[in-house]
């Protein structure tokens, strides 16, 4: 069933809705993943929707990629973001995946990342097997992650308490195994609750 460009920005939205009232003061976020959208925005939008979207993060111009941010501030900011960078057949929700997609290379420049790339010898099933660790190092907040294997090139990705939304999770996975040299990749994507849901990965690697 095919849905519309204004039902996707309808669903993003209330998912961000729900999330920002799951969300307590407590949960913090590292400064690369606010970075990762400063950084795009400025480069695809221009300093004007940069500024538009600062204002909600309380002042803060300058992210340290290492220091702890409200989660509140970052779900608020990408929402922002978003909804400035869609356009014509992309909506709100596609605008997300592309700023997750775009984050992991800022990710993958942190001492994190590199360990994580070295570690994983560029194969999209070491990319996986590691990704807990690295997951749990950049969100310390969150819920755990697990990754369950369906088949050699299919794995099922699940996260518990994600304290980012659905459609930038599928951006930054799609773009940690296209880095590791996967082909053909497919995120289908069920979410279990506000702050939790299940990706279904399919690549190849011919």
């Amino acid at each position: 069933m095919n849905v519309s460009i204004e039902e996707r920005t309808v669903l993003a939205e209330q998912e961000l809705a729900q999330q920002l009232a799951w969300l307590s003061p407590q949960d913090t976020l590292r400064g690369m993943f606010f970075r990762s959208v400063q950084e795009a925005l400025l480069a695809l939008r221009g300093e004007a929707a940069l500024e538009v979207c600062l204002e909600a993060c309380g002042g803060v111009r300058d992210f340290v990629d290492f220091f702890a941010y409200p989660a509140r501030d970052f779900v608020r900011m990408l929402g922002r973001a978003a909804t400035l960078m869609a356009e014509g057949d992309c909506s709100s929700e596609d605008m997300m995946r592309m700023l997750g997609y775009l984050g992991t290379a800022v990710f993958l420049k942190s001492p994190v990342g590199r360990a994580m790339d070295v570690l994983s010898s560029g194969t999209p099933r070491r990319v996986l097997e590691n990704l807990p660790m690295a997951y749990q190092v950049l969100t310390p907040m969150a819920g755990p992650l697990t990754v369950t294997w369906l088949s050699p090139t299919r794995a099922r990705v699940t996260f518990t308490r994600a304290l980012l939304p659905s459609a930038y999770l599928e951006g930054l996975l799609e773009a940690l195994l296209k880095k590791a040299g996967a082909r053909g990749v497919r995120v289908a994507c069920q979410r279990l609750g506000p702050l939790s849901s299940e990706h279904d990965l399919t690549w190849s690697v011919s």
